[in-house]
């Protein structure tokens, strides 16, 4: 294969709660998850024998290099690649952009390079990468568990979203870090419909960052505003394209997004 396209999708956290710190220092948490039709992209071609990064938006430690690297090594792999990176989706923000980039370059490469590697496989050394990495190679809304690698698949009419990325970033390591949380509550797959959604980080990110705050209350006007993963995106949730536009036109800035039954990188998987 001489070269291939890929979009790697952004995320929503349709609904987060942390449950409990384990004792490997990472964290279980309930969480669904589903894709959005904000995409990066990214371009795969041949190079010699090394691994080359392009990035338009260059980011410290790209994750897309990680997980190419670790491809390559765990597989005793000869050949190198040449990837132009082209970010769409705000980093620090809750949508999971690094960790779809990943997803798409460990996707990507098993095409590229021709492995034989299930999926089951491939789900194992994503969650090498990142907590949400196994999400974005399952490619479906799901219901996830454990650090979030353990995925039911939920079914999820087509929404739309109108997302606000405020000027505060938040790293995911730097919220775990800080946040102070009620680890008590667990809203689970069978009775999530009757629950209100809600976010584990949303109280303190709200408290810690005034920005944010305003931005809820403002939201409130046009519906129910929540945070996706650790922040800092807040979105509000449409059932229908005509109310979202509407909305959209009291708040000109909010970006529209429609929600994905699948990945787009589903059409290389199957």
């Amino acid at each position: 294969m001489e070269e291939l396209n890929l979009r790697a999708p952004a995320k929503l956290n349709l609904h987060l709660e942390v449950l409990r710190k384990r004792d490997d220092g990472f964290h279980d948490i309930s969480s669904l998850f589903t894709l959005i039709d904000l995409c990066d992209s990214l371009n795969f071609k041949k190079n010699k024998n090394d691994i080359k990064l392009v990035e338009s938006t260059p980011i410290k430690n790209n994750i897309v290099y990680e997980a190419a690297n670790l491809l390559k090594e765990t597989y005793s792999i000869k050949q190198g690649v040449r990837i132009e990176l082209i970010k769409s989706i705000p980093d620090q923000m809750g949508l999971g952009g690094g960790s779809s980039d990943a997803a798409s370059t460990l996707i990507g490469l098993r095409k590229f390079w021709n492995l034989k590697i299930t999926d089951h496989e491939l789900i194992d050394i994503a969650l090498k990468l990142g907590s949400d990495v196994p999400f974005f190679v399952y490619g479906k809304t799901a219901w996830a568990e454990g650090r979030g690698e353990i995925l039911t698949e939920y079914s999820y009419k087509d929404r739309y979203f109108l997302l606000l990325f405020p000027q505060t970033k938040i790293s995911t390591k730097f919220a775990f870090e800080e946040a102070t949380i009620n680890l008590n509550t667990k809203v689970t797959i069978e009775n999530f419909k009757t629950n209100k959604a809600r976010n584990s980080f949303e109280v303190w990110a709200r408290k810690a960052y005034p920005e944010i705050d305003e931005s809820f209350i403002n939201l409130e006007s046009i519906g129910y505003p929540r945070l996706s993963g650790t922040g800092s995106t807040i979105f509000v949730e449409f059932d229908n394209f005509t109310d979202a536009k509407l909305a959209q036109s009291k708040y000109p800035n909010l970006v529209l997004t429609k929600s994905l039954e699948r990945s787009p990188l589903m059409q290389i998987i199957e």
